[in-house]
């Protein structure tokens, strides 16, 4: 079956899932290149941080943090003040709850993609009800029982909305949920990732006394 005979079928529903969609997969992708983007800068900045630390820069390292956007820059920049205030002890016991709370900027536009995975099922849901409502209210219209071509006409145009927006909304909103899947999984790495690194980072600032830095 062609597209354009599928969309005609589903009628205004149908386009209005496939319109939610598109807005879903925009998102996807916005998040996952914030998401790569994350990592790589991530991994860059890991590294100028840490040969600063070994030069017993902290300045440099406070620098490299500040032009980064990334979680892990957020998070050693508060590793920093509790390092300049000699508190670094008790930045490092709570580095989980830091890195959680910072983490929530990764989370952005998340909802609009969870909203159109509940909304494309209900939507093709309300097409098959609008369906067959369609269908049962022309056969209480045609009291003409033995027309077999009118009543074939009915059930022919009924069960194609009911079906079509169906299909639409599983159509879309599975692969959504896939897709969600995938960028929850790469968000945790980067967390796993961004604790990691700044443990080790934070081990290092533990044994620099704040008077052998610049």
């Amino acid at each position: 079956m062609a597209l354009g005979d599928f969309v005609h079928g589903g009628g205004p529903i149908l386009v209005i899932i496939i319109i939610l969609g598109l807005i879903g997969l925009f998102f996807f992708f916005e998040r996952l290149f914030v998401l790569l983007r994350e990592r790589n800068e991530m991994m860059a900045t890991v590294i100028k941080v840490r040969n600063s630390i070994a030069q017993k820069n902290i300045t440099a390292a406070k620098q490299h943090c500040r032009s980064s956007s990334t979680l892990f820059s957020s998070v050693m920049l508060r590793a920093f003040e509790y390092y300049d205030q000699q508190k670094i002890d008790l930045f490092d016991n709570g580095i989980n709850d830091v890195v959680e709370e910072e983490s929530l900027r990764l989370e952005r536009n998340y909802r609009y993609i969870n909203i159109v995975a509940i909304l494309a099922p209900l939507l093709g849901f309300l097409g098959t009800v609008i369906g067959m409502m369609q269908i049962f209210g022309k056969i209480g219209t045609n009291v003409n029982v033995q027309n077999i071509p009118s009543y074939t006409a009915i059930f022919s145009s009924g069960i194609s909305l009911a079906l079509y927006t169906t299909v639409g909304g599983l159509a879309v909103a599975i692969p959504l949920l896939i897709l969600m899947a995938i960028l929850r999984e790469l968000e945790d790495r980067i967390l796993e990732s961004t604790n990691e690194e700044v443990r080790s980072v934070v081990m290092k600032l533990k044994s620099l006394p704040l008077e052998e830095v610049q």
